[in-house]
């Protein structure tokens, strides 16, 4: 199976599909690269270049206890760009994957980019703070993050119809919920912790 190194030794799985100009998927907090899937296959299939990656900690990557920051995150993903020479890219992010491609950006510049899309990301600043007075309570967040570290499985079910809003009428199937619900519980626990953290208290 294909994997780069990023920084720190750290092994990290990539997925490399079609030819053509490339895209490349950052995905948020607890996914691998199989949560686009649904994305990569049609448009590796009409002349993309589609590539993804296993965060630190998710997926097939190292499982290190490490680098949860936005700055060691966007270094795996200036390694990614580097290891296999990506020029004139369009990177895609959701969530926290957005942190990581702004970081990535600051730290790395454009010199490989050509289009940034960014969905439902948790940028700029998450955390209530005095500039940022629509931000969350701390208190809120972090009785939320104990809650979810109690029983993880527990509660990655019970919000997953709330990630899929289908109390607004969106036709979901159980088994694509299921899905992604493992798909979620497939990084270490650490990793879940401290990635959302990043993504919560991080200012961008």
């Amino acid at each position: 199976m294909p994997y780069f190194e990023g920084v720190d030794n750290t092994s990290l799985f990539y997925t490399d599909w079609g030819q053509g100009k490339p895209v490349v998927f950052v995905a948020g907090a607890w996914l691998s690269s199989s949560a686009w899937e649904f994305q990569m296959l049609p448009l590796s299939q009409q002349g993309l270049r589609c590539v993804a990656f296993d965060k630190r900690g998710h997926g097939r990557s190292d499982w290190v206890g490490h680098g949860f920051d936005y700055d060691t995150l966007a270094d795996d993903l200036a390694a990614l760009l580097d290891h296999l020479d990506l020029r004139d890219v369009t990177l895609v992010a959701h969530s926290m994957g957005g942190g990581e491609v702004i970081r990535y950006l600051s730290r790395h510049g454009y010199d490989r980019i050509s289009k940034v899309v960014l969905i439902a990301v948790t940028a700029p600043l998450m955390l209530h703070t005095p500039d940022n007075p629509e931000g969350i309570d701390r208190s809120l967040f972090d009785a939320l993050s104990a809650q979810r570290t109690k029983d993880r499985p527990r509660w990655m079910a019970q919000n997953a119809q709330a990630f899929f809003a289908t109390h607004l009428g969106n036709q979901v199937s159980s088994e694509l919920i299921a899905w992604t619900v493992q798909r979620c519980l497939d990084c270490s626990a650490k990793a879940a912790v401290e990635v959302v953290e990043t993504g919560f208290s991080t200012d961008l």
